[in-house]
């Protein structure tokens, strides 16, 4: 379904370019499928947390979670609600492509976990825009078998070579034009 869905993605323009017209997700679509709301205040860089927690960067999830899960039965401390809220938006919000922790969410999660009302909407859908860009560029060079070139041609030539037109829609007026 993805893969059909990405078929008309247009990463320039972040729309879906379909025969009627194109098409874009917004922030009311993330609101009504997902029911995040977009009225709180977006997070910005200059946004800084009262407190600081003491969350170790290891190098896996499954690292990170031996490392910060408390004893069964205790009470959840600060530092253990920041560390579940930091895989939580690594490893289930924004699917994190990477096997470790991104850093980047860090100072996010300590604002979520003061209790401020942030606009996660906006993230996410920016994020989700980054990500159809990603994975049609990565359709578009895995689509046929890569062969290594013979004559002398580096890889990055032969990488580049590769073209989206496998993906690009066939609209009626365009068979029109050819006729």
């Amino acid at each position: 379904m993805i893969g059909a869905v990405t078929f008309f993605w247009n990463r320039t323009t972040n729309n879906f370019h379909l025969p009627c017209g194109m098409i874009g997700m917004s922030l009311l679509d993330v609101v009504s499928i997902i029911g995040l709301p977009i009225s709180p205040v977006d997070f910005t860089s200059d946004m800084q947390p009262k407190h600081q927690y003491n969350i170790a960067h290891m190098t896996s999830y499954s690292d990170f979670i031996a490392h910060h899960m408390g004893a069964e039965g205790d009470p959840v401390t600060d530092d253990e609600h920041v560390a579940f809220l930091f895989y939580w938006l690594n490893a289930i919000i924004f699917c994190s492509r990477n096997v470790q922790m991104q850093k980047l969410f860090l100072t996010l999660v300590a604002l979520l976990h003061e209790g401020n009302n942030l606009n996660l909407a906006k993230l996410l859908l920016g994020h989700i825009f980054e990500e159809h860009g990603q994975f049609l560029w990565l359709n578009a060079i895995f689509e046929k078998p890569m062969i290594k070139p013979i004559g002398g041609s580096s890889d990055e030539q032969h990488i580049e070579g590769f073209r989206l037109t496998n993906f690009k829609p066939n609209f009626l007026e365009a068979q029109l034009d050819k006729d």
